[in-house]
């Protein structure tokens, strides 16, 4: 029972539009960042897994809500292309709305990166969702 309220419309909505809006807020913001991390493209690492995360946030509302008749491959397809484009447009925002970040073509990559994992994740664990779905 507890799934089921887990993977209702609007709890699923809920956690889609609070996710959408931090990664908008951390593409966007000024951020400030109170330690040095000593990890080369780290930034990249963070790129990784907030997509590999959005991915799957998208993925569970296109999938779960009861009020879409989504198929496992419909919204999995659907949830690449729309963090695909998302991270796309973040990085273009950065360049014209601020002028303290700039676009990377490397982040996309790295946005890419993630969806895809994302994807891979999620087609291994298909027939487990699918049985999650039909309860």
């Amino acid at each position: 029972m507890v799934i089921k309220r887990l993977l209702g419309h609007k709890f699923l909505l809920a956690v889609l539009l609070v996710y959408s809006t931090l990664i908008t807020w951390a593409s966007l913001a000024r951020l400030i960042i109170p330690f040095k991390v000593g990890v080369q493209g780290s930034d990249k690492i963070g790129h990784f897994v907030a997509y590999l995360i959005f991915t799957i946030v998208w993925f569970a509302f296109l999938f779960f809500s009861k009020k879409r008749k989504e198929t496992f491959k419909q919204s999995i397809v659907k949830s690449a292309i729309i963090c695909f484009l998302y991270g796309v447009l973040m990085e273009l925002l950065q360049t014209l709305l601020t002028n303290y970040r700039s676009s990377e073509w490397y982040d996309v990559l790295a946005n890419t990166s993630g969806i895809v994992f994302a994807v891979v994740l999620l087609k291994i664990f298909e027939n487990k969702l699918i049985r999650i779905k039909e309860k």
